[in-house]
C-alpha cells in the first residue's frame, strides 16, 4: 500500500492566510518541507481521503492524475476538509475520462447530506461507526472522531495483509474506536497517521493531539496488541500555532519514536 499526504496543515495552513507571526514568517523564509497545505491524501492514487480547498493546487505540483481516483472518504464536514462543490468537477462536461466512472463518495450523514445536489454524478454512501464496506480496492472500517464535528469518522484502510490507520481529525480514541479497532483489526497495523495540530503544546485545542498524546495513543495501540514496533507512526495535521519548523518538529517526534509528515509525502508499507 502507498499513501501519499497531499497537505498536512491544520485549517489556516501554514503560513496561515492572514498571519503576521514568527512561526508563519519563518515557515516563509524557509519553504520547502515548511510550507503546509490543507489536510488529505491519496491511497495507492485511487482512494482519495478529504476534498480539501487546496486539492487543485496539490494536483498540480504533485503531477496526479485524479481521473484514477474511483472512491473518496471524507472524515468530516469542516471547511478545511470537505469542499461539497469540488463534486460538480466529476461531471462529463469537466472531466473527460479515458475509463468513464461513477466515483463513490462514502462519510458522516451531514457530508452526504450537503452533497446531494451531485447525486446523479456521484454514488453515495452514508458511514456510520463500525460500518465495514468495500472500495474498488480497499477494504474500510469507519471509527468515531472525538472532534467538534459530532459526526467525524476516521478511517482503517486495509489491502491483502497491509493497513494503515488515518486518524484526522480527532483527539485521543475513544473507547468505541478501540473496541472497533480490537474487532475489525486482523493483525498489528502497519503504519499509523495520527492527528498533532498541537504539536508541542499542551493540550491546546479539543478534538485534536499532539505530540505527547501522539506518543500515549502509539504506546496504548502497541501495548493492546493493534501496532507493534515496525509500525511506523506519523505525526500529521499542524497549526502554526505549535511553532516548531519541520525539522524542530522531527526532531521533537523521534524522541518517541515517530515521524512527521510533509506536504507530498510517501510511504509504502
Amino acid at each position: 500500500m502507498k499513501i501519499q499526504w497531499l497537505g498536512t496543515a491544520a485549517a489556516e495552513g501554514w503560513p496561515a492566510l492572514f498571519c503576521q507571526c514568527a512561526a508563519c514568517k519563518r515557515a516563509m523564509q524557509l519553504g520547502g518541507k515548511n510550507i503546509r497545505t490543507r489536510s488529505g491524501a491519496l491511497i495507492d492514487d485511487a482512494l482519495l481521503i478529504d476534498l480539501n480547498p487546496d486539492l487543485y493546487a496539490q494536483k498540480l505540483l504533485y503531477k496526479l492524475d485524479l481521473a484514477n481516483v474511483t472512491d473518496i472518504l471524507i472524515t468530516h464536514n469542516h471547511s478545511d476538509h470537505f469542499q461539497p462543490d469540488t463534486l460538480e468537477f466529476l461531471y462529463e462536461v469537466y472531466a473527460h475520462r479515458d475509463v468513464p466512472r461513477t466515483v463513490r463518495l462514502y462519510g458522516p450523514e451531514d457530508v452526504i447530506e450537503r452533497s446531494k445536489r451531485f447525486e446523479g454524478n456521484v454514488e453515495m454512501h452514508v458511514v456510520h461507526a463500525g460500518d465495514e464496506f468495500y472500495t474498488e480496492s480497499h477494504h474500510i472500517t469507519a471509527l468515531p472522531a472525538v472532534h467538534g464535528a459530532k459526526l467525524g469518522k476516521f478511517y482503517l484502510i486495509e489491502k491483502g495483509n497491509k493497513s494503515i490507520l488515518y486518524a484526522h481529525d480527532t483527539d485521543s480514541f475513544n473507547e468505541e474506536a478501540m473496541k472497533i479497532l480490537r474487532e475489525h483489526l486482523r493483525r498489528p497495523m502497519n503504519l499509523c497517521s495520527l492527528d498533532c495540530t498541537n504539536g508541542p503544546l499542551a493540550h491546546t485545542y479539543a478534538g485534536h493531539m499532539g505530540i505527547a498524546e501522539d506518543a500515549q495513543m502509539k504506546d496504548r495501540l502497541i501495548r493492546e496488541g493493534l501496532a507493534d514496533r515496525s509500525t511506523r507512526f506519523i505525526c500529521n495535521h499542524f497549526s502554526h500555532n505549535g511553532q516548531l519548523m519541520y525539522d524542530e518538529l522531527c526532531k521533537a517526534a523521534a524522541e518517541y519514536g515517530m515521524e512527521v509528515s510533509y506536504d507530498g509525502m510517501i510511504a509504502e508499507v
